[in-house]
């Protein structure tokens, strides 16, 4: 697509955006907002955009696909210009999935990124490899595999985050599910610490029993990191569970609130957390054939306290949450509009009021993956994928968070 055409049609997005803002569901604003489009350096048939931000600077991550050929690059933006886009990995034996994708994060410089390389011809044989960007040496380490068995079987979505001087991984871990009687075959989810100079830590199984796809999500927490997951239990019960490292010790599962959503198989909509003073947990759940999405929150309590219903009827899911130093929460998810969706951003202040725009609409087909936010500069900067017959492209807005105004 051309710079000029992009431009018109950010002009187009952003007048389209205000008559949205203005007459979305607003529980208590003086002041809204508008958002605008950021060009971004990706092309071709691209998507799986993953954003992260490190030193006042936004990284995003994505795969552009050429026939069998997967391509995964990142760039960096400070806020005025991207740099140069380059290849961190390329293949054509990759895993590529519309819900399991690459993961990026920083530390010190140092990169972390991922992909899923195909283990066996099953359809759902396939190992993680990552590799490390050495901020001293300007150098990628060879790929390695981050799971420590050799079972061909399914390994995948994976979340990240920087952990001491280096990293800290979650991931569903399937080898469990191979080589054994059925009644014995159950997915689990583990985490790993990715050293500084790239070797593997010690790693953990966090739970024994969990949902089979949906992802995993990790944040560092004031009491340590944190992974939430969908678990999955005897009778089929799939809601949100948690885990925390404290004092070297990975706690009990525990729920993080009882949904009591029988399904008897994985729905593909895993939660997303974040933290930073007040903990945010988002998920989907469908409890009586009723599609919503929820936000849980803990403040200086030991877990989590504070529930909302963020949609309680035509909720897709795929929700990403981020949180600032003012506890303000940020809620991305989709929701069913007829023969399309809704992107919709949630701000749950720390007051309690709360506003809901909504920021674009998109395909609800797998192929426009899993939106993400992150806040940069004060923006909540999102990401999302657009396809139409013949592709996909990414689109990035970034929405002036600190202009709203909530009413006292």
């Amino acid at each position: 697509m051309g710079k000029w055409f992009k431009g018109i049609l950010s002009k187009i997005f952003a007048a389209v955006l205000l008559v949205s803002a203005l007459s979305s569901c607003i529980d208590e604003a003086q002041n809204t907002p508008v958002p605008f489009e950021i060009e971004n350096p990706s092309e071709g048939y691209a998507g799986m955009s993953r954003l992260f931000v490190a030193d006042d600077v936004l990284y995003m991550s994505w795969v552009e696909q050429t026939d069998s050929l997967a391509v995964l690059k990142y760039a960096s933006y400070d806020g005025n210009i991207w740099s140069t886009p380059e290849v961190i990995a390329e293949g054509t034996d990759w895993f590529v999935n519309w819900a399991d994708f690459p993961q990026i994060a920083i530390n010190q410089g140092n990169i972390f990124a991922h992909y899923l390389q195909k283990s066996a011809p099953d359809t759902y044989a396939y190992d993680i490899k990552y590799k490390i960007f050495n901020a001293n040496s300007q150098s990628w380490s060879p790929p390695q595999k981050l799971h420590t068995d050799s079972t061909q079987s399914e390994h995948g979505f994976v979340d990240v985050i920087p952990y001491k001087d280096g990293f800290m991984a979650s991931w569903l871990d399937g080898r469990t599910t191979v080589n054994r009687p059925d009644s014995l075959r159950q997915m689990t989810v583990r985490a790993g610490i990715i050293n500084a100079d790239g070797t593997l830590g010690q790693q953990w199984e966090l739970d024994e029993r969990v949902c089979d796809c949906c992802a995993t999500s990790i944040t560092e927490t004031r009491k340590g990191p944190m992974v939430v997951y969908r678990d999955r239990s005897d009778n089929e019960v799939r809601d949100m569970y948690a885990v925390r490292l404290e004092d070297s010790v990975w706690s009990a599962p525990r729920v993080v609130f009882n949904d009591n959503w029988q399904i008897a198989g994985c729905p593909v909509n895993g939660p997303a957390i974040s933290s930073n003073g007040m903990t945010a947990v988002g998920w989907f759940t469908m409890v009586d054939d009723k599609p919503q999405v929820k936000l849980g929150t803990m403040g200086t309590g030991s877990w989590f306290d504070e529930f909302l219903v963020l949609e309680d009827s035509r909720a897709i899911g795929r929700v990403d949450v981020a949180v600032d130093d003012q506890a303000n929460a940020f809620a991305l998810y989709m929701t069913d509009a007829g023969s399309t969706a809704n992107l919709n951003l949630t701000h749950v202040a720390s007051t309690g009021a709360r506003m809901t725009h909504i920021l674009s609409k998109m395909s609800p087909e797998r192929a426009s993956g899993f939106p993400q936010l992150v806040l940069f500069k004060d923006q909540v900067v999102i990401s999302y994928t657009e396809t139409d017959s013949i592709g996909s492209q990414i689109n990035l807005v970034s929405y002036p968070f600190k202009a709203y105004s909530f009413e006292e």
